[in-house]
């Protein structure tokens, strides 16, 4: 019974995160509960349970004697935010080109061929699950599974931020030349050019997302 529970947790809280990152779900609104539980057919228990999960990955804060509401970032948060998971980026990057092979070239470029695909249907959200997947691969290429559940974990919370940032002006295009130079990094095996494209990524989109949180 308690892995049941678990389980529907964990579906909600995906289904809540996909909210936030689309935009549906406001920075500020309130997440009652009783209507999660109502609209969802559960009890109060697995929604509670999967907000609490989301507080955890900084997407939702609790507010005193008023429950949970969708968190609204700081523009230091954001910054620290970004800080952490593009120097994971970096040290994913430096492992990954010592142990990226034909077959993970060939991964990578299938993904980048999607990602295309999705700016020119103008489609932000398939372009923002590739990226993840772009991401997600070369954390694997570079095989330190703490490393990436960290990533991950971080990603997650970055995801409302980074969908908004992607839908603005050409930033699907310019991450699309970014992933371009990580993926050419990696086949020349240059550590340099790959961390290189990374900050370049960082700096745009904190570029981006200051104009949309000045304060």
């Amino acid at each position: 019974m308690k892995e049941t529970k678990k389980t529907i947790a964990l579906q909600l809280a995906e289904e809540l995160s996909q909210r936030i990152a689309r935009g549906i779900l406001s920075p500020n609104e309130h997440l009652v509960e009783t209507k999660l539980a109502e609209e969802f057919n559960t009890s109060r228990a697995p929604v509670r349970e999967a907000l609490l999960m989301l507080e955890k990955e900084r997407l939702v804060t609790r507010v005193p004697h008023h429950g949970f509401v969708v968190k609204k970032f700081r523009k230091i948060e954001i910054h620290q935010l970004y800080d952490a998971t593009f120097r994971l980026e970096e040290i994913a990057m430096a492992k990954a080109v010592n142990n990226v092979t034909d077959r993970d070239i060939q991964e990578l470029e299938e993904i980048l061929a999607a990602q295309w695909s999705a700016i020119q249907k103008e489609d932000v959200v398939e372009y923002y699950s590739l990226n993840e997947k772009f991401h997600e691969t070369i954390f694997a290429i570079a095989n330190n599974e703490f490393l990436a559940e960290m990533h991950h974990s971080m990603r997650r919370s970055t995801r409302p931020l980074s969908v908004l940032n992607i839908g603005q002006g050409k930033n699907m295009y310019s991450s699309y030349e970014e992933h371009s130079r990580q993926l050419d990094a990696l086949k020349k095996r240059d550590t340099g050019a790959g961390i290189q494209a990374i900050r370049d990524q960082e700096s745009r989109s904190l570029k981006t997302l200051d104009i949309v949180y000045p304060s």
